[in-house]
C-alpha cells in the first residue's frame, strides 16, 4: 500500500491513561492547529487505573503532584484507591472534551516511519482486523510494563507448590482467602498496598521481602487551613510544592543521619505494633 501524502490525523496518541489524557490535553491547548486522535487497546479509559483489580489498589504518589496541574485534584485526602482516580481522570477528559477523541479497542501492533513522506504508519488491530493510520507524530502513552505478560518470577520449587499462586496483574474476581494463610513475595507499593486489606479477611499474612524497608504510618487527610480556607487553585499550588520540598528533605536527612533517622522512624512505629509483637532492628 502506498503511503499517502496526507495523515489521518497530525498526532495520533496510543494510551488513555493519565499520560495520554495529559498528552491530549497539551495538544487541545498548546498545538489546537494540529488534529489528533487517541488509540485506547482496551476498552476503558485510566491506563492502569483501569486495569488493575487487587485489593487496595490506590496510587503511592499524593495525588497534588501525581495529578493534572491543569485540572487539580479537588479531594481532602493526599493518596487516593485506583476507583477515585480511574473517576478523576474520566471527569477529566469529559470536561474538557477529550473523551470524544477516543478510539477503544485499537491495539497498535506496528509503527513504521517513511522518511519520503515524512509520516508514521500503524499497523491497527480492531476487532480481529488490521488497519492502517497515518500520523505527522505518535505519542506513547503506554506505561512502562507489558499488559498482557506480568513480570516473570523465577524461584525455585515453586512449581511444586500445590497452593493458589496469584499475580496482582490478573488478579481473580472471584478469589476467597478468608481464613487462610498468605504469603506476599515482594516489598514494593503493590506489596506495602496487598497486606493490609489481606490482612483484613486473612488467617494470617507474611511478607517476605529481599531487602527490609523502613515503613512510616502518615495520615492522609489533606483537610488543613490551606484546604479549608484558601481557593482551589492556591491550596493546590501550596500543597504541590510543599509535598515536593517535604519528602526530599527527608530523604536528605534519612541519607546524612541516619542513626537519627532509625530511631524516628522507631519511635514513630512501636507504638502502633499489637502488644507484645517483638520489634527487631535491621542489621
Amino acid at each position: 500500500m502506498t503511503t499517502p501524502t496526507s495523515p489521518d490525523f497530525d498526532v495520533i496518541v496510543i494510551g488513555a491513561g493519565i499520560s495520554g489524557i495529559n498528552a491530549a490535553y497539551r495538544l487541545q491547548t498548546q498545538a489546537s492547529s494540529f488534529s489528533y486522535t487517541i488509540l485506547e487497546a482496551r476498552n476503558g479509559m485510566g491506563g492502569t487505573w483501569d486495569f488493575f483489580k487487587y485489593p487496595g489498589i490506590r496510587s503511592d504518589s499524593d495525588l497534588w503532584t501525581f495529578g493534572f496541574p491543569w485540572a487539580p485534584w479537588q479531594e481532602q485526602r493526599a493518596i487516593a484507591d485506583g476507583a477515585s482516580i480511574k473517576a478523576y481522570i474520566e471527569k477529566t477528559a469529559r470536561d474538557h472534551g477529550i473523551d470524544r477523541r477516543i478510539q477503544y479497542g485499537r491495539r497498535v501492533v506496528t509503527a513504521d516511519w517513511s522518511s519520503d513522506q515524512q509520516l508514521w504508519r500503524l499497523g491497527v488491530e480492531c476487532q480481529g482486523e488490521m488497519k492502517t493510520m497515518h500520523a505527522k507524530f505518535v505519542l506513547f502513552g503506554t506505561g512502562y510494563y507489558d499488559y498482557a505478560n506480568p513480570l516473570p518470577t523465577t524461584i525455585k520449587g515453586l512449581e511444586n507448590f500445590e497452593g493458589t499462586l496469584v499475580h496482582p496483574q490478573y488478579w481473580p474476581s472471584d478469589l476467597s482467602y478468608d481464613g487462610k494463610n498468605v504469603v506476599i513475595i515482594g516489598s514494593g507499593a503493590t506489596a506495602i498496598t496487598l497486606l493490609p486489606n489481606l490482612a483484613e479477611k486473612a488467617g494470617h499474612v507474611t511478607m517476605v521481602q529481599r531487602t527490609p524497608g523502613y515503613i512510616l504510618s502518615l495520615p492522609n487527610s489533606g483537610d488543613s487551613l490551606v484546604n479549608r480556607y484558601l481557593p482551589v487553585w492556591m491550596s493546590y499550588r501550596i500543597n504541590r510544592i510543599m509535598n515536593l520540598i517535604i519528602p526530599t528533605l527527608f530523604v536528605l536527612f534519612c541519607r546524612y543521619f541516619p542513626k537519627a533517622a532509625r530511631n524516628i522512624v522507631r519511635m514513630r512505629t512501636t507504638p502502633l505494633l499489637p502488644k507484645g509483637m517483638e520489634y527487631q532492628e535491621p542489621t
